[in-house]
C-alpha cells in the first residue's frame, strides 16, 4: 500500500530530494505507470538524474540496478507543460511549444507590426479615442495592453457595449456642459471660500474634475466650510441646487469612463491576440498557455466530466497512472487543475481514509512562495480543492522542517519574518538549520535591513545599494559573481544595473547578458554586416579597436573576414541559411563557441518563417531583437547578478541584496458588479466613489478592499520568496520618505530585524555571526594540467592520399592504429602529462606530438574539470562511448578523437554527436554543452558540433 501525500516544502527544505526519494519508492514495484510533473524541464532533467544517481548509489547487485534503471525509464518525467502537450498530440498536426525566448520574439515581433494590421488602421479613430481616455501616447498602447491583459481575457465584452459606452459619454458630458453654464452665471457673484472652494471646482470639464478636493467627498454644501454671510446669497442657493445633480453625473461619468477604457482596451486585446496568433502561424509555435485552453475546448468550459479528454487520456495510456506526482503544486493554474482533476479524482477513488491504497497522489509545493497568480495561479481554489481529501484522510499532510540552504542565522530571521508576514495563517511553518548541514557553515552570516531616506526620486537607495556591496565583497573577500541583487520589477532592475555600471562593478542577468553587449558579440555581428551587406568592412578595424582588440587579435580577425568574404560573394543569391550557417563555421575559430551557437540558434528560428528574406534582412531582425537575445555565463561567471524576484524562484545565492520599494500608485482592478467589466481606479476615485454618490458605488469601493488583501497575500508571498534565495548574507534596502519613515511591508521588514537571533552579534541595521574559517565545499571537478609542449618540434603532415588500390588492405591495420592512439590519448590526465616514450610506432609518435602541439587542441583537450575517458553514455535509443568527456561547473565538454584521414566525413558523425549532446544536455540542465571532432591526423581540422 502507498500513502497519498501533500508535502509542505518551505525554502531550501530539500523539495526535490523528497521527490526523488518518492519516486525511488515506487520503482519497488513492478508494471506501475508513474507520471512526475515538474513546473521547469531542469526541474525535471534534474529530478531524473537524481534517481539514476540514486540507483547507481543503492547496494543492489549489478543486476537489480539495470532492473531499476529500465523501470526508472518508464517514469513519464516532464513539465506539466509538455505532458498537456502530449495530450494535445494526438491530433495530427499539432505545432510545438515555444520556450520563453521564442515567445518573447513572436510577442515582440507582433507588437512590432500591430499599428501595420490592417484591422487596427481601420479603426483609427478608437485608437485616438483610447488615447485620450488613457492620457497617453497611441504608441504607448501596447504597455497598456499588458497590464490589464488577465483580467480583460477574462471578461466577457457584450458585442455592441462600446458603441453604447460612447453614447452615455457623450450624455453625460452634454448634460455636465448645461450645468456648468448655470455655475458660470453665478461664480461672478460668490467669493471667499464658496468661489475658491465650490464655484471654482464646479467650473471644471466634466474630464477635467479634480477628484482630490475635499468638496468632492461631501453629500452637500452644508458640509462645505462657507461663511455664513455667503451662505444666505442666492449664489449659494443656486450652486447648493446644482451640486448634487453634478456630483452624480460626475460619479456616472467617473465609471462611464472606466468601463469604456475597459471596452476600447478589450478591441486591441483581441486584435493583438490576432497578430501574435499570425506570428505564432509562422514560426509553428504554441504558447503554453493555449494548450490547456485547446484541451478544454475539446469539451468546453463547463463538462463536468470531459469525456473527449478522458478519451485522450485512455487513448495515450495515462488512465494507467498508479500514481501522480505534482512539483510546485501552488503555482497550479485554475485551467491546469480543471484538466488534472478527472485523473485525481480516479486516482483517490482507490485511496482510503488513512491516505493508503494502491494507487496515489504525491503534491508538494509551498503556499508562501505562490507568487504566479498574475500568470493564471490559483492558490484559493487549490486549497479549497484539497481541503476536503485532507479533511477526510485520504491525502496526509507532511512538512518538510529543515532549512539546508541558509545559515542558522538566516533560518531565524526568515523564522521571524514568516511569524510576522503569515501570523493566523496555515502559513507558519517554521525551518530548523539540520543536525548534518549539507556545506560546513563557515565565514560571516549576516542579516541587515536598512532604511533610506528619499526625496522624488530613488537615487539614494542605488547609492546605499553600490556602498554595501562593495563594503561585502571587501569584507568576505569572495568574487562578485557570489552576489545577487534582486528588485521587484524590471524598471526597478534597469535602474540598479545603471548604477552598478557607473560604478564600474561587472553585472549580468541570470539568463546571460545581451549580445551586443559583449565585446566578441559586437564583433562577430560587425563581421557578419560586412560579410552579407553592403558595407565593405573598412569600419571594422576602428570598431575593434574602441572594442579593446588587440592589433594582432584584430589583424587576424579582419584577414579571416577578407577570405571569407570572397567566398561569401560567390555564393548564389540571395543568402539565407546554408551561407550564413557556413560563415558562421568558419568564424567560430575567432569567436566563443556559445556566441556562434546562439547566432545559429536564432538563424534556424528566422529563416522557418515563411517571411523570411535572406542574411542581411536577419542581421536587421538581430539588431530589433538584440535586447532578448542574451549569451549565458558560466556558473562562477566573476558578475553581479541582476534579476527581478520572479525570475529567481528555484535559486540560491551566497549573498544576496533585495531593493524593496512599496507600490502605492494604483489600486487592484475590480470587476463590475453588473457584468464583471474590469475597473482601474486610483486612491481618490476610489475614496470619491466610498462616498456612495450614486447607488452601489460603495459597493465598488469596498470590492477593492477584499482584493487589496488578496494582493498583500501574494506581496508577503513576494518577500519571502526574495529573502530565502539567501544562503549566507541578507541585505534588504528599503526606500525610506523622505524623513526616513518607513510604511506597509517596509515597517514590518525594519521591525522584524530588531528580532533578537540566537548566538549573533547586534549590528547598526541587523545581526551577524562569525562561523569560523570558511571551509572549501567539496571539489565537483578536477583540474588537468596541461603539459608543457614548448620544445617539441613541429611535424609537417603528410599530405599524401591512400591509394585506392591499397584501402580495403589498410583497413584493419588502420582500426589497430587507431585503437592504440585513442589508449595513449586517454592516459593523458593529471597524473601523466606526457607520452611515455616507445609506447607508439614513430609515424604514431609523431602524429600524436603533432596534434598534442596545436594551440586549439590543447585549449580544448586540457579544459579545467572532471576528465572522464573512454564514458558509457546512453538513453532509451542510442548507445555509445565517449572518447573523453569534461565535466566543469560552468560547461560540459565532449570530445571525440578520429584518426586517419576522414575529415571530409565529418558531416556523417553529426547526427551521433547531436544525439550525445541532447542526452548530456538532460543530464547536466542548464549547463551548455559542446561538442568537438577531433582529427588526430588533421589537427588543424576542428569540428564544432
Amino acid at each position: 500500500m502507498v500513502k497519498s501525500l501533500f508535502v509542505t516544502a518551505s525554502a531550501g527544505s530539500g523539495k526535490t530530494f523528497r521527490l526523488t526519494r518518492e519516486v525511488r519508492s515506487h520503482l519497488d514495484r513492478e508494471g506501475e505507470f508513474v507520471v512526475a510533473a515538474t513546473f521547469t524541464r531542469a526541474a525535471a532533467a534534474e529530478m531524473e538524474k537524481r534517481i539514476l544517481d540514486a540507483i547507481d548509489e543503492g547496494k543492489e547487485s549489478p543486476v537489480d540496478k539495470l532492473r531499476f534503471i529500465m523501470r526508472a525509464a518508464r517514469v513519464h518525467f516532464s513539465t506539466i507543460d509538455a505532458l498537456f502537450h502530449q495530450f494535445l498530440s494526438t491530433e495530427a498536426y499539432v505545432p510545438q511549444l515555444a520556450d520563453d525566448h521564442e515567445k518573447a520574439i513572436i510577442a515582440t515581433l507582433a507588437d512590432t507590426r500591430f499599428f501595420q494590421h490592417p484591422r487596427v488602421l481601420a479603426d483609427i479613430e478608437s485608437i485616438v479615442i483610447a488615447a485620450r481616455i488613457l492620457h497617453l501616447q497611441p504608441d504607448s498602447l501596447i504597455a497598456e495592453l499588458d497590464k490589464g491583459r488577465e483580467s480583460l481575457e477574462a471578461w466577457d465584452c457584450p458585442e455592441r457595449l462600446l458603441d453604447a459606452l460612447k453614447g452615455e459619454q457623450s450624455r453625460l458630458v452634454a448634460e455636465y456642459d448645461q450645468l456648468r453654464a448655470k455655475v458660470q452665471v453665478v461664480a461672478e457673484a460668490t467669493r471667499g471660500a464658496l468661489r475658491s472652494q465650490v464655484a471654482a471646482p464646479l467650473l471644471e470639464p466634466l474630464a477635467g474634475v479634480d477628484l482630490k478636493r475635499a468638496l468632492f467627498l461631501k453629500d452637500n454644501l452644508a458640509d462645505v466650510r462657507v461663511a455664513a454671510a455667503d451662505r444666505a446669497t442666492p449664489a449659494y442657493a443656486a450652486l447648493e441646487d446644482l451640486y448634487p445633480r453634478m456630483r452624480v453625473l460626475i460619479s456616472e461619468h467617473l465609471i462611464n469612463t472606466k468601463r469604456l477604457r475597459s471596452a476600447l482596451l478589450k478591441r486591441f486585446i483581441a486584435l493583438r491576440a490576432d497578430v501574435i496568433a499570425e506570428e505564432k502561424e509562422k514560426l509553428g509555435r504554441l504558447f503554453f498557455d493555449d494548450v490547456p485552453r485547446k484541451l478544454i475546448a475539446l469539451d468546453g468550459p463547463d463538462s463536468p466530466d470531459r469525456p473527449l479528454f478522458a478519451a485522450r487520456l485512455y487513448e495515450m495510456g495515462f488512465h494507467r497512472t498508479a500514481h501522480l506526482l505534482l512539483d510546485e503544486f501552488q503555482d497550479t493554474s485554475q485551467i491546469q487543475f480543471t484538466l488534472l482533476r478527472p485523473l485525481i479524482e480516479d486516482i483517490l477513488g482507490s485511496v482510503g481514509s488513512n491516505a493508503e491504497g494502491d494507487r496515489s497522489i504525491f503534491l508538494v509545493g509551498d503556499w508562501k512562495q505562490s507568487i504566479y497568480q498574475w500568470r493564471g495561479a490559483a492558490p484559493d481554489m487549490l486549497r479549497a480543492s484539497l481541503t476536503p481529501a485532507l479533511a477526510s484522510g485520504q491525502i496526509a499532510a507532511e512538512t518538510l522542517p529543515y532549512n539546508y540552504r541558509s545559515t542558522p542565522l538566516l533560518i531565524e530571521f526568515f523564522n521571524h519574518l514568516v511569524a510576522d508576514l503569515f501570523a493566523g495563517t496555515d502559513k507558519v511553518n517554521m525551518q530548523a538549520p539540520p543536525e548534518k548541514p549539507k556545506h560546513p557553515y563557515g565565514g560571516i552570516s549576516e542579516v541587515a535591513v536598512i532604511p533610506v531616506a528619499c526625496g522624488a526620486g530613488d537615487e539614494p537607495v542605488y547609492e546605499r545599494l553600490i556602498e554595501a556591496i562593495v563594503k561585502k565583497k571587501a569584507e568576505c573577500g569572495r568574487p562578485w559573481g557570489d552576489i545577487a541583487v534582486l528588485c521587484r520589477t524590471n524598471r526597478h532592475m534597469d535602474r540598479a544595473a545603471a548604477a552598478l555600471a557607473r560604478a564600474g562593478i561587472p553585472t549580468s542577468g541570470i539568463r546571460g547578458r545581451e549580445m551586443l553587449s559583449l565585446r566578441e558579440g559586437t564583433a562577430l555581428y560587425l563581421s557578419l554586416i560586412a560579410l552579407f551587406t553592403a558595407h565593405d568592412g573598412r569600419f571594422i578595424p576602428r570598431a575593434l579597436k574602441s572594442l579593446d582588440y588587440g592589433e594582432a587579435q584584430g589583424a587576424t580577425l579582419m584577414s579571416a573576414v577578407a577570405q571569407l568574404a570572397e567566398t561569401v560573394g560567390n555564393a548564389p543569391r540571395p543568402h539565407r541559411f546554408a551561407a550564413f550557417a557556413s560563415a558562421l563555421r568558419d568564424l567560430a575559430p575567432h569567436f566563443p563557441r556559445i556566441l556562434i551557437e546562439t547566432l545559429w540558434d536564432e538563424a534556424e528560428r528566422y529563416f522557418v518563417r515563411p517571411d523570411a528574406v535572406d542574411a542581411a534582412a536577419f542581421l536587421r531582425y538581430l539588431l530589433t531583437m538584440s535586447h532578448l537575445i542574451t549569451i549565458p555565463e558560466g556558473e562562477h561567471a566573476d558578475r553581479v547578478k541582476l534579476a527581478t524576484i520572479h525570475g529567481t524562484k528555484g535559486l540560491e545565492f551566497p549573498h544576496v541584496f533585495l531593493f524593496w520599494k512599496e507600490e502605492h500608485d494604483r489600486a487592484p482592478e475590480i470587476p463590475h458588479p453588473e457584468d464583471g467589466c474590469p475597473l482601474s481606479l486610483s486612491k481618490d476615485e476610489l475614496a470619491f466613489l466610498a462616498t456612495d454618490p450614486i447607488e452601489g458605488a460603495a459597493a465598488i469601493a469596498e470590492a477593492v478592499t477584499v482584493v487589496k488583501e488578496e494582493r498583500a497575500e501574494e506581496t508577503a508571498n513576494i518577500i519571502y520568496v526574495a529573502a530565502t534565495r539567501a544562503a549566507k548574507s541578507l541585505t534588504i534596502l528599503l526606500r525610506a520618505d523622505r524623513e526616513g519613515a518607513l510604511k506597509g511591508y517596509s515597517e514590518r521588514m525594519f521591525t522584524t530585524a530588531q528580532e533578537p537571533i540566537a548566538d549573533a552579534e547586534r549590528t547598526e541595521f541587523g545581526w551577524r555571526h562569525d562561523y569560523g574559517l570558511e571551509k572549501p565545499r567539496p571539489a565537483d571537478h578536477e583540474d588537468l594540467i596541461e603539459p608543457d609542449l614548448g620544445d617539441l618540434p613541429a611535424v609537417p603532415a603528410d599530405s599524401d592520399e591512400m591509394d585506392a588500390a591499397l584501402r580495403s588492405a589498410a583497413i584493419e591495420a588502420g582500426i589497430e592504429r587507431g585503437l592504440r592512439i585513442h589508449a595513449i590519448l586517454a592516459r593523458l590526465t593529471c597524473d601523466r602529462q606526457t607520452i611515455a616514450p616507445d609506447s607508439l610506432a614513430a609515424e604514431e609518435q609523431a602524429v600524436v606530438e603533432r596534434f598534442l602541439h596545436e594551440e586549439k587542441v590543447r585549449e580544448i583537450l586540457f579544459r579545467p574539470g572532471k576528465v572522464l575517458v573512454e564514458q558509457h553514455i546512453s538513453d532509451t535509443r542510442t548507445f555509445g562511448i565517449v572518447d573523453r568527456l569534461i565535466i566543469a561547473p560552468d560547461r560540459i565538454t565532449l570530445i571525440d578523437f578520429k584518426t586517419g584521414r576522414v575529415g571530409h566525413l565529418a558531416d556523417k558523425y553529426r547526427p551521433q554527436m547531436l544525439r550525445y549532446r541532447m542526452i548530456l544536455q538532460g543530464l547536466f540542465a542548464g549547463r551548455p554543452v559542446e561538442c568537438y571532432l577531433l582529427f588526430v591526423d588533421e589537427p588543424q581540422r576542428i569540428v564544432i558540433i
